[in-house]
């Protein structure tokens, strides 16, 4: 069967070229169709991929914005943050342990009374031997830390000023609210307190402020102006227990230390020429370091007190309560001087300023000076005063001044009239 069979296919004849081209022909215009239409599918498919890498392209390259801002960003954040840590390393490096603390008893550690005397001017004069002395102190040993300075003196008035007439310091009563408010007003952080009359006020405002103040991380030193008083003994050894003793100074007020206070053995700050030496009743002689005037600077340590104090000053003088300051000693005390403060004359002013007078005496002066013509107003000048001002703006005698009408009253025809038209209205 095999051997016929291949015989035969054998025997096939190839087709006919001719026809074979024939036949191709025949397909090619569906083959070249069959072409265009692929080569249109592929140009769109092209076109479509060409789109979409347009569009990755795009999204690629806002990313790649995206992310080189977010890198720019973080890095801005990371410098910033390392900006924000280093400043706030440095404040607190700045702020901790630069606050001083100073504690006083001013039952125990009184002002001198020739700074008392001064009153105003005394106070401000306190205030700057304090921080001046204070912050050298610290200077020399710990060099600068630009310290500041906080001063509270816990006091009982009626107490102190029934002890200055009891020991014949009346005259120190009539200055004593005058010094308060200049040690007061001396700067924002120094503060007289008067505790009231209950026993042991100031010794417990102490012991609390004692408590609470060394305990700060700010707080750098605790002045403890106490020495006079065994009964501190206990609130600085418990301090001293609790790991504080480094923070502690002692201030010195009275020559000698109470000795169980002595005897804790802390560093102690001495201020020549501030306080008494010696308890009131104990030795009623004042010693001459007591009464001895102190030497001010003009240009204080601490930068925060500016004072032009007299280098030395005269001893004040009390005058003559039951008498009239017409009828008094001469010269008469300066008018400016008591009642403004503003005296720039000094030792050169013809008028006393170290005169000690009573309220009644000062209200006497003040009711006096309203009695003379301000010398600005009376020339129909504005004055700088205004009507804080202690002399006369218009005649005191209002419409029945007798001199007006005589042509010799010391305010001016000016003056007068305003004040006239105003009563006649």
């Amino acid at each position: 069967m095999e051997g016929p069979t291949s015989s035969i296919q054998d025997t096939v004849p190839p087709p006919h070229p001719k026809a074979y081209v024939q036949a191709q022909l025949i397909s090619f215009p569906d083959e070249v169709l069959n072409i265009l239409r692929n080569e249109t599918s592929y140009k769109e498919t092209i076109q479509k991929l060409e789109t979409e890498l347009s569009v990755y392209k795009r999204a690629y390259a806002d990313v790649d914005a995206d992310l080189k801002a977010a890198k720019s960003a973080q890095l801005e954040t990371e410098t910033l943050n390392m900006q924000l840590k280093n400043e706030n390393m440095l404040l607190k490096k700045q702020d901790k342990g630069n606050r001083v603390v100073m504690l006083i008893d001013g039952d125990g550690a009184i002002f001198s009374p020739h700074l008392i005397a001064w009153g105003e001017k005394g106070g401000h004069a306190a205030a700057q031997l304090l921080s001046d002395a204070t912050l050298q102190y610290l200077a020399d040993i710990y060099g600068s830390r630009g310290t500041q300075l906080w001063v509270y003196v816990f006091f009982n008035r009626r107490g102190l000023l029934d002890t200055f007439r009891r020991e014949g310091l009346s005259a120190l009563t009539g200055k004593f609210e005058h010094f308060i408010m200049g040690f007061n007003q001396a700067t924002e952080r120094f503060l007289m307190v008067d505790v009231g009359n209950t026993k042991e006020a100031a010794d417990a405002k102490l012991k609390v402020y004692l408590e609470d103040e060394i305990r700060l991380p700010e707080t750098f030193k605790i002045i403890f102006g106490g020495c006079h008083d065994n009964g501190y003994v206990a609130n600085l050894l418990s301090q001293i227990t609790a790991g504080y003793k480094e923070k502690l100074v002692l201030l010195k007020s009275y020559a000698e230390m109470a000795a169980g206070i002595a005897g804790l053995g802390l560093p102690s700050l001495t201020i020549p020429e501030l306080f008494l030496l010696h308890k009131l009743g104990e030795d009623a002689t004042l010693s001459q370091t007591d009464a001895k005037s102190p030497s001010m600077s003009s240009s204080p340590l601490s930068g925060n007190i500016s004072l032009n104090f007299p280098v030395q000053t005269p001893s004040p003088r009390a005058l003559d309560p039951n008498l009239l300051l017409i009828d008094a000693e001469q010269p008469a005390p300066c008018t400016l001087f008591y009642l403004k403060n503003s005296c720039k004359l000094g030792a050169s002013c013809p008028y006393a300023h170290d005169y000690i007078l009573t309220t009644a005496q000062l209200e006497e002066l003040r009711v006096g000076a309203k009695r003379a013509p301000c010398f600005d107003a009376n020339k129909g000048k504005e004055c700088i005063f205004g009507d804080s001002c202690c002399y006369g703006h218009v005649c005191f005698r209002s419409s029945k001044c007798s001199f007006h009408k005589r042509g010799i009253c010391k305010f001016t025809q000016r003056a007068f009239s305003v004040l006239h038209s105003f009563y006649e209205g």
